[in-house]
């Protein structure tokens, strides 16, 4: 089968779920188009190029994204995955309570209705954040949370960061985590019923009462009419540029690719702002395992 777009300059430059699942997007800087890609059930290969774009701006009042209009290169070593003038253009700062100056867009952002969420990723690993209304439950799906509920809604996000702020400060109740502490976790044992009991016990110890329940976010990953599967691992020897297989799904920032009935995991989340080839059909490199460090999903 044949690369996507073999003479385009493709740029990884985000994924998320829509009503088809999850999806890579990539933009295409010659044309100016950004392009969403769903993956379930798609065999392909996905190959990070050293070179690196800037991603686009990304409006805050309309919750979308573009090509960059420069097509600018990033330099080596440049920390963030936008150009000057798109992040210029953006003004997002997630932390903004530590920022020194905040930017027009953030401030109209911050008057926007919010949310208090817990997030859980394994028994000792319950993390507090807080979100827009306006992006739903995508971010819960960013963060690859395995269940998660919303603890309380607040008019902006100054009040909705006060409790994000008291809960934190609480033991075994986390602000931030690892990536790759993250996809270490999809490896362990996990069972939806335990997992929504220990975010309920967990809020309500700190006098929180999920409103409208606790979610299982496994349906959003995996397909409505596909089943998770049962085990899961990170693949042995994988090379650091390339993923291959069948995916059966995307949590968080890795994709879960299938191989000769073995199913691994591959985060691709810190790809984003580098070119990439995406070969369809074709399964370019192959994984090595070891069957006892499977784990049940």
């Amino acid at each position: 089968m044949p690369r996507f777009f073999p003479d385009a300059t493709l740029v990884f430059s985000g994924l998320g779920y829509d009503v088809e699942g999850p999806y890579l997007q990539v933009n295409n800087l010659e044309a100016q188009k950004q392009m969403r890609l769903p993956v379930l059930g798609r065999t392909f290969t996905f190959r990070r190029l050293p070179q690196r774009y800037c991603v686009g701006p990304f409006d805050l009042k309309t919750y979308e994204s573009a090509s960059c209009p420069l097509m600018a290169e990033l330099p080596d070593g440049h920390p963030d995955d936008m150009c000057p003038a798109c992040r210029q253009e953006t003004g997002f700062n997630p932390a903004f309570y530590n920022a020194d100056n905040i930017s027009p867009q953030q401030r109209a952002y911050n008057l926007t209705p919010h949310f208090v969420y817990m997030a859980y990723f394994s028994p000792s690993h319950l993390k507090v954040g807080i979100s827009s209304e306006t992006r739903g439950i995508e971010r819960l799906l960013e963060q690859g949370a395995r269940v998660a509920g919303i603890l309380r809604r607040y008019p902006n996000a100054d009040e909705a960061r006060a409790l994000e702020a008291q809960l934190c400060a609480q033991e075994g109740i986390l602000e931030t985590m690892r990536a790759s502490t993250k996809n270490k976790l999809l490896s362990e044992p996990f069972n939806a019923e335990e997992a929504m009991q220990c975010v309920y016990d967990a809020a309500r110890a700190h006098d929180v009462e999920p409103e409208c329940g606790v979610l299982d976010l496994t349906p959003y990953y995996f397909g409505r009419d596909m089943q998770a599967p049962a085990l899961i691992q990170p693949p042995d020897g994988a090379p650091s540029d390339m993923c291959a297989g069948r995916c059966v799904g995307m949590i968080g920032g890795s994709l879960a690719l299938e191989q000769q009935g073995n199913v691994f995991v591959v985060p691709v989340k810190d790809w984003e702002s580098h070119a990439v080839e995406i070969t369809v059909g074709e399964v370019l490199c192959e994984y090595e395992y070891e069957p006892q460090q499977m784990g049940l999903w």
